[in-house]
C-alpha cells in the first residue's frame, strides 16, 4: 500500500508537487511583471542544485503556485529598490548624488511604482533634479551617535577604568587631525607615532544609573492591567477548550470569536451571503461559471479533482490495483473506499438501538432502515411497501420482473442464485463453490481460491494470517479478535444463516464480541452441507417458531396486516 502520493512525479509542479489539470509554465519563463526568469528567482531564494541533478526535478510551475511566487517576487522587488533609494539618500546627504542619479537612471518604473504604493511623493512624474533640490532645501538631522572612548594610558588613579561620552563629531575631527599629523610625517620613518586623547566633552552626559535618587521620579506609561498580568484563577472559553492565564489573552480570545461570529462569506456572482464557508463553496460550485464539462459525455463536474477523477472512469483500463486481492478500479477514490473492506480498525459508525458498529455510514443508514417501522420504499407496480431499498429490489425482480436463474443441467428456475448454486450441488453433484476452509469464504473458481490462500501463506506487514485483517499499529495487531471454530451456528434454538448473522447476534443479543466459524466438512460440497442443516422457521417481529415454511409465511402475513389494518 502507497504511503506517499507520489505517482505523477516528476510530472508534478515544482513547488507544490501536484499534478494539475490546468496550465503548467517553463521555469524558463519569466513573470508578467518583472522582467526576470522564474528559475533565476528560485536559485536566488533558495539554492543551486548541481547540474547533475538538475534534470530529474520538475521543471513545471502550475498557475496557482505562479501567482503566489509572482506576489512574492514583486514584494521582494520593492524592498530591494526601497532598500537602494535609501543608501541613495544616505550618499545624497554626504554631498554624493551620483547613486540617486544612477537609480533614476536604471530603475525609474520601479521607483515611481514604490512612491505609489508608500504614498511618499506628491508629484506624478517626480525627477532626480526634485529630489536633489529638496534635500539642498531642506536641513536634515544627521544621526550622530554617541561613541565610548576607552583611555590607552591613564595617568590619574581615579579615572583609571573610565569611559568618556563624546559626540560623533568631536571624534571625527580628531580622527580626521590625527590621519594629517600621521601623513605629514610619513617620511620620517624615526619619528615615534604619538597618541593624542580625545578631549572631553564640556557638557559630559550623566548616565541614567548614576541619577540621584533624591528626585521626584516621572510618571511613567499607565498599566493596561492595573490588577496586574496574571489572573488569580485560569480563565476558561465556554465556546471552546482554550484556556489561559493572563489577562490580556482573555480579552484577545474573545475578540476571536467576535470576529468568527460576524464573518460572512458573500458569493461573486450572485447577491446571496453565507456564515461558514463550507456553504459558500457548496453553492459556489453550483454555478454553471465555476463548472467543467466533460468533452466526452457532456457531464457538468463541479472542480477540477471531481474532473479528473471523471475522465479516468472513461479509460478502459482499471489501472488502480489492491494489493490484497484481485480488486481493481478506474479512480484512486474507489480504491480507497474499497480498502476499508481489508481494514478491521476502521469500524466508528454505531447504531444506537442495537450497539452494532459498521465501516461506513451508507451501511449503517440501510441497517436503521431495518430497526424502523416505516415502509417508505413503496412498489410502483402495487400497493407494497417496504421499510428497506434492498426488501423492494428483491420484490420487484421476483414478483413484476419475475427474474429467474434457470439451472443448465434440469428444467427448474431459481429466483436467487445461491439457491441455484446449492440444488447444482447437492442434486447433480457438480461443483460450484469452493470455499476457503481458513476464513470460511467461497468462490466460483478454484483458480480464484489458490490466489486467496496465497494471502493467508504470505500475508503482509501487520496482516494476520488467518482473519486477513489489516492493522495500523503492532499494539492494534496484537490486541485485534482473531476467528475461532465452533461446529455449528445454533443460539437461542435458532441454526443462524452465516457466521455473520451468528456474531451479530452473539453483539446484539448477548453483549459478546465473536469471531466465530464453522469450518466446511471435507469431502462435502457446500451445497450438500447446506442441505443437511434444518433451519429454524421463526417470525422475526414476534419471535414465534412454526414447524414449517409455510406456516410461517401465513403467519406473517397476519402481523403484516395487524401493523398495518389498510392493507398497504
Amino acid at each position: 500500500m502507497a504511503v506517499f502520493n507520489l505517482e505523477h512525479y516528476p510530472n508534478v509542479c515544482r513547488l507544490c508537487l501536484k499534478p494539475d489539470l490546468r496550465k503548467f509554465h517553463s521555469l524558463d519563463d519569466n513573470f508578467g511583471s518583472i522582467s526576470l526568469p522564474i528559475k533565476t528567482f528560485l536559485e536566488d531564494v533558495t539554492y543551486q542544485l548541481p547540474e547533475d541533478k538538475q534534470q530529474y526535478i520538475p521543471k513545471l510551475v502550475c498557475d496557482p503556485c505562479l501567482t503566489q511566487l509572482t506576489d512574492f517576487a514583486v514584494y521582494r522587488n520593492r524592498l530591494v529598490v526601497t532598500l537602494r533609494f535609501m543608501e541613495a539618500l544616505v550618499d545624497l546627504q554626504h554631498s554624493n548624488p551620483k547613486s540617486i542619479t544612477s537609480l533614476f537612471r536604471d530603475s525609474k518604473d520601479e521607483l515611481d511604482k514604490v512612491f505609489t504604493e508608500l504614498s511618499l511623493c506628491n508629484k506624478s512624474d517626480p525627477q532626480v533634479e526634485d529630489i536633489i533640490q529638496e534635500f539642498q532645501s531642506r536641513n536634515f538631522v544627521k544621526c550622530t551617535p554617541e561613541v565610548k572612548v576607552e583611555k590607552a594610558e591613564p595617568s590619574d588613579p581615579e579615572e583609571d577604568s573610565t569611559m568618556y561620552d563624546v559626540p560623533y563629531d568631536d571624534i571625527c575631527d580628531v580622527v580626521c587631525q590625527m590621519k594629517s599629523e600621521s601623513d605629514d610625517s610619513s617620511s620620517d620613518d624615526d619619528k615615534p607615532l604619538v597618541k593624542r586623547k580625545p578631549p572631553k566633552s564640556k557638557s559630559p552626559r550623566i548616565s541614567s544609573k548614576s541619577t540621584p535618587t533624591t528626585g521626584k521620579k516621572k510618571p511613567g506609561r499607565p498599566r493596561i492591567h492595573p490588577e496586574g498580568k496574571m489572573l488569580e484563577a485560569p480563565w476558561s472559553c465556554d465556546k471552546c477548550k482554550f484556556k489561559t492565564k493572563y489577562r490580556m489573552a482573555v480579552d484577545r480570545h474573545k475578540a476571536v470569536h467576535e470576529k468568527r461570529e460576524n464573518r460572512t462569506y458573500p458569493c461573486t456572482i450572485c447577491e446571496m451571503v453565507f456564515k461558514t464557508k463550507d456553504e459558500w463553496r457548496n453553492h459556489s460550485m453550483n454555478h454553471p461559471e465555476n463548472q467543467i464539462v466533460c468533452e466526452v459525455c457532456g457531464a457538468a463536474l463541479k472542480n477540477p479533482n471531481s474532473y479528473k477523477s471523471h475522465m479516468e472512469r472513461h479509460e478502459e483500463k482499471r489501472k488502480y490495483q489492491c494489493e490484497y486481492c484481485e480488486y481493481a478500479s478506474h479512480t484512486l477514490l474507489a480504491l480507497k473506499a474499497h480498502m476499508n473492506v481489508h481494514k478491521i480498525d476502521n469500524g466508528k459508525k454505531r447504531c444506537e438501538i442495537c450497539s452494532a458498529v459498521f465501516k461506513t455510514g451508507s451501511l449503517l443508514k440501510r441497517h436503521m432502515e431495518g430497526h424502523s417501522n416505516e415502509r417508505k420504499y413503496h412498489c410502483e407496480a402495487c400497493p407494497a411497501r417496504f421499510n428497506t431499498n434492498n426488501a423492494l429490489r428483491n420484490h420487484r425482480n421476483r414478483v413484476h420482473l419475475a427474474i429467474r436463474h434457470p439451472c443448465d443441467y434440469c428444467d427448474k428456475t431459481f429466483d436467487q442464485k445461491i439457491i441455484l448454486r446449492d440444488h447444482i450441488e447437492r442434486v447433480h453433484h457438480i461443483q460450484c463453490q469452493f470455499i476457503c476452509d481458513i476464513c470460511v469464504i467461497t468462490f466460483d473458481s478454484q483458480e480464484k481460491l489458490d490466489v486467496h490462500r496465497q494471502r493467508h501463506e504470505n500475508p503482509k506487514p501487520l496482516e494476520c494470517s488467518v482473519c486477513l485483517t489489516i492493522h495500523a499499529t503492532q499494539e492494534a495487531f496484537n490486541a485485534h479478535l482473531c476467528i475461532t471454530y465452533r461446529d455449528d451456528y445454533l443460539c437461542c434454538n435458532k441454526d443462524l444463516r452465516n457466521h455473520a448473522q451468528y456474531n451479530r447476534h452473539m453483539w446484539v443479543k448477548h453483549g459478546l464480541k465473536t469471531n466465530v466459524r464453522v469450518k466446511p466438512i471435507p469431502g462435502m460440497l457446500l451445497g450438500n452441507m447446506r442441505g443437511t442443516r434444518k433451519r429454524l422457521e421463526q417470525c422475526r417481529k414476534c419471535d414465534i417458531a412454526f414447524p414449517t415454511r409455510a406456516l410461517k409465511l401465513e403467519h406473517m402475513n397476519v402481523c403484516r396486516l395487524m401493523d398495518h389494518p389498510d392493507g398497504v
